[in-house]
């Protein structure tokens, strides 16, 4: 029997990253998950070796440039090899054009955005020694409708559109596919905090879920089974791709 196959989840401790481990595993891969939180991602862990799966933690902030050569090795040291990178960790960054900082914005950037190009610069050689792979970036249906206050999360989502299609060209004679998946909302803690900070949440919620044409918002499953599609061989001639997982929400255009 041939021995499963390996994924990489980044920001893996909560929300959509979580659901991606939890389904990952589910499938028979061996999980490592990444995350600055570590109570969480030993949460994750523990749940999946409960359920009769392979994971491990690695604690690690992807906005360092010097990360991924480190989680990398991890992995090559545990396993000897990688199939799958999921960049999935990333800043919901809130500020308003006059109030940004440079700092902000670069850190932004670089979680968003910038640790996507390093993480495939330091995946690509495992990955072709493992046979070929697939990366999965997760961008936001905001890299092409945004709100205000919104500037840097934008950019870097939108940038991850586009340095997936870059990748893909690059990477696509090693074996490797890049392809990126587009959310929209989607209930997660970080879901929860924003209704916990308003006083009509009921109602607020309700407005947003009344946008769906399907009735309802996203779970992190939802994401979890786009990102097994794109990580199996039912996926193996598709690359370049961004795939819009948010219910309807960007297909229509309402009417005051």
């Amino acid at each position: 029997m041939m021995d499963p196959k390996v994924a990489v989840v980044t920001g893996g401790a909560a929300g959509i990253g979580r659901g991606c481990a939890f389904r990952l595993a589910a499938d028979r891969y061996r999980v490592a998950v990444i995350d600055i939180d570590v109570k969480g991602g030993e949460l994750v862990v523990d749940r999946i070796r409960a359920d009769g799966g392979e994971a491990f933690f690695f604690e690690s902030d992807i906005g360092d440039p010097d990360a991924f050569p480190e989680i990398v090795s991890a992995v090559q040291g545990r396993w000897g090899a990688l199939h799958v990178l999921l960049n999935n960790a990333g800043l919901d960054y809130n500020e308003s054009l006059f109030e940004m900082t440079v700092a902000a914005w670069d850190r932004c950037l670089a979680v968003d955005l910038r640790s996507i190009a390093f993480s495939a610069q330091a995946a690509a050689g495992i990955m072709q020694a493992s046979g070929g792979g697939s990366i999965i970036n997760i961008a936001s249906v905001m890299a092409r409708y945004t709100f205000p206050n919104y500037s840097a999360y934008t950019a870097s989502k939108a940038g991850v559109i586009g340095i997936t299609r870059t990748l893909a060209l690059e990477l696509g004679p090693l074996g490797i596919r890049v392809n990126a998946i587009a959310p929209g909302f989607i209930d997660t803690a970080a879901w929860d905090r924003v209704l916990a900070s308003l006083e009509d949440a009921e109602e607020f919620a309700a407005s947003v879920t009344d946008l769906h044409p399907l009735g309802r918002r996203g779970k992190p499953a939802d994401i979890a089974a786009a990102v097994a599609f794109l990580a199996s061989e039912d996926s193996s001639f598709i690359t370049g791709q961004t795939l819009v997982v948010d219910g309807g929400l960007t297909a229509q255009l309402r009417t005051p």
